[in-house]
């Protein structure tokens, strides 16, 4: 059945648990009114591909409305990021936000986010928001475009190279990219459309590694806190250059092949290259059927192929932006294999429960586990049974 409520400014409609807004179609030049109803499709998740493109052109049209999007785009956040999902918290944190003039007739939108958007989209776990990032440029000339936690980013440089920025990712480059050379600098993970340009080499530094491409698509995973660097050639050519590396070496990859780079404080430094001293041991290659597995995070989704819960766990800290505590070391080792698309950090942990004896609680932005005895138990006695 579908039900009708009125928010100030918007009509909103929904079946369910199914949110949609109704609005008009707007041309690049629509009013502001106009514009926010948009906004607030995009910002909820509800916005279909073309209502994407419409904005699209709206903000390709005015650095204003650029401005503008940025604007609200970092009040609706405010009322989620903090507080969990507590309705009158999320509201009395966004009311905080309320004081620029340009905002203030968004509060009928902002409070309707409040108990219904932000829950929807913090719990959804992504937001694929190329528009929505955070781009600045410092007394340095260097620009620097941050993904928070809990979203993914796509941008386009001036060369037309397309970047993909994962979760807790910052990308940073000159002001003058582009005119001498096409170099960027990676913390986090990217993956990147590279146009090509044999003149202009594209450069990624990435911890200790250049990896250098002309026109190709790959994936960087170079997080700070992470002990590897991984590159996943898709199609094309990349050089990784690791003169800079404890034990330097120099690989150029093919399409398909998988290179992981052990940082130095997770290598022992003592240890011998094994055999191949073009392959020294901080470093491993291999050839892979699939890519996707490296890269589907880009579109969407989240593919688990026998990962450790220790390592799902920073992967769901970062997809949304909560902190994952362990009360009970053991289920650290239980392993993993599944595809994840669409699905809330809840439906995750409901997933993860039906293989592994888990228990969990969500608190402020915290999620704790632990081992469920009881399951534990029907797990081993099934285990028996199957003998």
């Amino acid at each position: 059945m579908l039900k009708k409520k009125f928010y100030g400014l918007v009509t909103l409609f929904y079946t369910g648990d199914c949110l949609s807004y109704c609005f008009t179609y707007m041309e690049a030049n629509y009013f502001n009114e106009q514009a926010d109803d948009l906004i607030a499709c995009f910002l909820s998740g509800n916005a279909t591909p073309e209502e994407q493109e419409q904005l699209k052109h709206w903000l390709e049209a005015s650095p204003d409305n650029r401005l503008h999007f940025q604007q609200l785009r970092d009040a609706w956040l405010a009322a989620g990021t903090s507080r969990g999902y507590d309705e009158a918290a999320a509201w009395h944190t966004l009311q905080r936000q309320l004081a620029t003039p340009a905002i203030r007739r968004w509060k009928p939108l902002l409070r309707m986010a409040a108990s219904w958007a932000l829950p929807f989209l913090l719990g959804g776990g992504i937001v694929f928001s190329w528009l929505a990032f955070r781009k600045n440029t410092g007394n340095s000339g260097m620009v620097t475009v941050t993904s928070p936690k809990g979203a993914t980013t796509r941008i386009e440089l001036a060369d037309g190279t397309e970047v993909w920025l994962n979760a807790g990712s910052r990308l940073q480059y000159a002001a003058s990219y582009n005119m001498q050379a096409r170099e960027v600098q990676l913390e986090g993970e990217a993956f990147f459309k590279v146009q090509t340009n044999p003149r202009k080499p594209f450069t990624v530094k990435a911890a200790d590694l250049k990896i250098l491409a002309l026109g190709t698509s790959f994936n960087v995973k170079a997080y700070p806190e992470d002990k590897d660097v991984v590159t996943t050639l898709v199609e094309g050519a990349v050089k990784i250059d690791g003169s800079g590396a404890v034990i330097p070496f120099d690989m150029m990859m093919k399409p398909h092949q998988n290179v992981v780079y052990r940082k130095p404080e997770s290598v022992n430094r003592k240890a011998s290259p094994a055999g191949n001293p073009a392959m020294p041991e901080p470093v491993v290659s291999k050839q892979i059927s699939d890519t996707e597995i490296y890269t589907a995070w880009k579109d969407g989704s989240w593919i688990v192929a026998g990962q450790a819960l220790e390592e799902l766990a920073v992967t769901m800290e970062r997809r949304f932006n909560v902190n994952v505590v362990f009360n009970d070391e053991e289920l650290k080792a239980y392993r993993f294999s599944g595809t994840f698309r669409q699905e809330t950090l809840e439906q995750i942990l409901n997933i993860l429960k039906l293989t592994a004896p888990l228990s969990y609680s969500i608190e402020g932005g915290t999620v704790t586990l632990n081992v469920d005895k009881i399951l534990k138990e029907k797990y081993a006695n099934a285990l028996k049974a199957a003998k």
